[in-house]
């Protein structure tokens, strides 16, 4: 087995989804993070957006002056604006679906019925299509009309009731996880079904909300108010079964974790240079976690004795799980990931400094490659696609019914009949 500890890239094979056709009508991020990760790993995507274009467009962070949060989850796709409202546009969509093997949405539950194009209008058509609807709280159920975003989804499913300060201060995730975990789960769901599509089993309709992402990682929580009855509540940073497990302040204020099992106990002792072997509340994991506010006090008074790396490195050698706190700047130059390409700078592909990778390396995985679309990029080419002539094609842009870039048309035979 080759070495890849230093920068080796696996050779070069078909990718996992060549040949996988994603007609992606979202917006906001959990949608367009599902397809994200499709076109990472192989998929064609079209991005179905409005005439006037994503409102991620719009939201514009930096003095680059380019809308990076859109570019961010849009980049290898392409684009197609269509105002899908009228009924021509609804044509073109219908069309585009026929070409795709996945279509994935996020409009409110039962807007694209109301436009035609909800799974069941589809499907008669389009037998074998992969049809995934993600939602705030999902398809069916009593709240499924109520609108859910992150925020609301984190609340809802139990999360930010265990997530903050132990004197009971919440605070919410600091990433967006309701948005992603929900992208992850439609990607997972999508790629099962396409599986069973290719055996010629049939098209999916592929159901997944925002509050059931988060209620679904309340493994360890539930399992604690099953066994003791107890509601659980916020912790910081320690663990709910385990200890110590959790963050301490250095001498030179930098911030670690580490997580002590049973095994390496005995090392961050030695490392630590205290000596606990007669002190009866820290014999086994269980008497650690039962008394882990006075353990993690005897811990801290030591982490005060020198500066963080130094611990680190001592830790690391010692074979206890441990790692700094990185700040966002720290993590865009860690060589781990830089070796690993998770923030890949290009800005000559990508029309920005950094983007943030699919953290999925594989030999069928080609990850980030190009940048976003501009608006309607490849409306003209698609149209083509479906069997659309000159004449329609400019029909279609001149009611404003479908955008493209001026020159697009150039790409387009005048005189070619239809079809």
């Amino acid at each position: 087995m080759s070495d890849q500890s230093v920068s080796e890239k696996p050779a070069a094979r078909q990718h996992f989804l060549s040949g996988v056709r994603v007609l992606d009508i979202t917006g906001a991020l959990a949608g367009p993070y599902c397809t994200t990760i499709l076109s990472d790993l192989g998929a064609e995507v079209i991005k179905v957006e409005p005439v006037d274009g994503d409102s991620l467009r719009r939201r514009l962070v930096g003095p680059e002056q380019r809308p990076l949060p859109f570019d961010l989850i849009h980049r290898n796709k392409r684009s197609v604006a269509v105002d899908i409202k009228s009924e021509r546009g609804r044509d073109i969509v219908k069309a585009l679906a026929a070409r795709s093997d996945v279509l994935v949405e996020n409009f409110r539950v039962d807007a694209l019925a109301r436009q035609g194009l909800a799974y069941d209008d589809l499907k008669v058509e389009c037998p074998d299509l992969v049809y995934c609807s993600i939602s705030g709280f999902g398809q069916f159920g009593p709240m499924r009309h109520a609108k859910g975003i992150d925020l609301v989804a984190q609340a809802y499913g139990g999360l930010l009731s265990v997530t903050g300060s132990t004197d009971g201060r919440l605070a919410k995730a600091g990433y967006p996880i309701g948005d992603l975990g929900t992208g992850m789960w439609g990607a997972i769901g999508v790629l099962a079904a396409l599986m069973r599509a290719r055996a010629g089993l049939g098209g999916s309709h592929i159901d997944v909300s925002l509050a059931d992402t988060i209620a679904g990682w309340s493994m360890w929580e539930v399992a604690d108010f099953v066994g003791t009855a107890e509601v659980p509540g916020p912790l910081g940073t320690a663990h709910r079964l385990t200890a110590p497990y959790e963050a301490f302040t250095c001498s030179d204020e930098g911030v670690l974790v580490i997580g002590a099992t049973e095994r390496s106990w005995k090392d961050l002792c030695n490392v630590l240079r205290i000596d606990l072997s007669h002190d009866v509340r820290f014999q086994g994991e269980y008497a650690r976690f039962s008394h882990r506010e006075q353990l993690a006090e005897i811990l801290q008074a030591r982490f005060r004795a020198a500066p963080r790396d130094f611990w680190i490195e001592e830790l690391r050698a010692a074979g206890v799980a441990c790692g700094p706190v990185n700040d966002i700047s720290q993590m865009l130059d860690d060589p781990q990931y830089a070796v690993r390409e998770m923030f890949p700078s290009d800005v000559e592909r990508f029309g920005h400094r950094r983007i943030v990778n699919t953290p999925l390396i594989a030999d069928g995985a080609p990850r980030a490659q190009r940048g976003a679309p501009d608006i309607g990029q490849d409306t003209v080419a698609l149209l083509s696609e479906v069997g659309l002539g000159y004449q329609e094609i400019c029909a279609l842009l001149s009611d404003q019914v479908v955008r493209a870039p001026d020159h697009a048309l150039s790409t387009v035979d005048a005189g070619a009949p239809r079809g």
